[in-house]
């Protein structure tokens, strides 16, 4: 005969029960955390967020919290500055369209990417054009770049691939 008593009988036989003493439900079915070590050469990172203006508070406080997880709260603020721009740059050109954002530690230097869905134009006029007027656009993240002794630049779409991917290296001593 089946029990009655459903609070004993679990819902899937590998549930684990919950101990009769609940004080010890942390330390007997948990590993004690244990935090990383803030090492920058393990910093990987992307994700997407919408082609939206407020998406560059988002990229900025994600950008902050895993720059401050693997130690690199030194060049956190002209970071913040970049990945902040080139969002706000990806929006304008591709609004509505959502933007890919990476980061990534390489060779003593922070890597930061943006791709935003704008397609390259056909007409080399029109491809002139749109390349002058994001470059305008970044004026703020080509200073703080130059400023910190790195390097940055827009890479054309492949034959493969849409969009525009613009991206930014901050080396750790300039930064």
């Amino acid at each position: 005969m089946p029990s009655t008593d459903t609070a004993l009988d679990p819902i899937c036989p590998l549930v684990t029960p919950t101990p009769s003493n609940p004080s010890t439900l942390a330390t007997t079915q948990r590993p004690a955390y244990k935090p990383r070590s803030s090492d920058p050469s393990a910093l990987s990172c992307s994700f997407t967020v919408p082609g939206d203006p407020l998406s560059a508070t988002v990229v900025r406080a994600a950008v902050r919290t895993v720059l401050r997880a693997h130690g690199l709260s030194v060049i956190e603020e002209p970071a913040l500055s970049i990945s902040g721009e080139l969002v706000a740059c990806g929006t304008r050109f591709a609004p509505g369209q959502d933007l890919y954002h990476s980061l990534r530690w390489c060779d003593g230097a922070l890597r930061i990417v943006n791709w935003d869905a704008h397609h390259a134009h056909s007409g080399s006029r029109e491809a002139a054009v749109c390349a002058a007027r994001r470059k305008r656009a970044l004026l703020l993240l080509a200073a703080v770049v130059h400023e910190c002794g790195g390097d940055w630049g827009i890479s054309k779409s492949g034959p493969a691939a849409e969009g525009t991917r613009v991206w930014a290296r901050l080396p750790l001593p300039g930064a």
